[in-house]
């Protein structure tokens, strides 16, 4: 093979530049940003930034069985299950199926977290420190990797094959697109919602969501936890 000669390769120009905005193009072309242009910008290259498109994706993930109605008003829980929840159905309606992938892992490890700390794991009849977390353990809780808290939340009975099955598949699916070169993206959408509709039963599931004499009633743990948190007051 003669290396000399020329050899031709496309190229994507300005992959990051929102060239509406970004110097030196923003002076030297003069256009005026557009809720298009923004548009065009957040979705995925390739992919239609159209309302019909945009609209067609939205629904193609919004296809969850178990629906999130409702959600306490406390800061951390919207913080780490709701918004990140919303971002990652907003980043599948702009084609961002990685996004919603790595957004579905993330909260599903904050759930794992969170039934720990409403859950009363205890050791010698007194509730667990951070000293027998280690000491049981190997690791707080919190600092665990998801595989092992998911094993934990089962052992002790905390989740049933349901939800240790939904962990399980939002774990594999993140570690092959987010940690493996070789993992293709051809069926990337179909995985995104997949982990999608599974962190939210997670979510569901650590809220509650009945329905008793007009009332929304939350998991009794969840609403404990709140009331330390002074979120949640009980009626007298």
């Amino acid at each position: 093979m003669n290396m000399s000669e020329d050899k031709l390769i496309e190229v994507f120009l300005n992959p990051l530049q929102f060239l509406e905005i970004d110097e030196p193009w923003a002076s030297l072309e003069k256009r005026e940003p557009s809720l298009k242009a923004v548009l065009d910008f957040i979705c995925t290259p390739s992919i239609g930034s159209d309302l019909k498109s945009l609209i067609e994706r939205y629904r193609k993930i919004s296809v969850e069985k178990t629906r999130l109605f409702a959600a306490p008003h406390e800061q951390r829980i919207l913080d780490k299950l709701v918004w990140p929840l919303r971002n990652a159905k907003a980043g599948y309606t702009c084609g961002n199926y990685l996004g919603t992938i790595a957004l579905c892992g993330m909260v599903a490890e904050m759930v794992a977290i969170l039934l720990f700390q409403i859950t009363s794991f205890r050791l010698n009849n007194r509730p667990m420190s951070e000293k027998d977390q280690i000491s049981v353990f190997g690791r707080k809780f919190e600092k665990l990797g998801q595989d092992r808290r998911v094993q934990i939340l089962s052992a002790y009975g905390v989740i049933d094959k349901n939800l240790e099955e939904a962990f399980e598949s939002i774990r594999i699916t993140r570690n092959r697109y987010l940690h493996l070169w070789s993992q293709d993206h051809e069926q990337l959408p179909v995985d995104a919602v997949k982990s999608f509709e599974a962190a939210v039963l997670l979510v569901v599931s650590v809220i509650g969501q009945n329905i008793k004499d007009g009332k929304l009633v939350m998991n009794p743990a969840l609403v404990r936890y709140l009331e330390q948190k002074g979120t949640y007051k009980a009626e007298d």
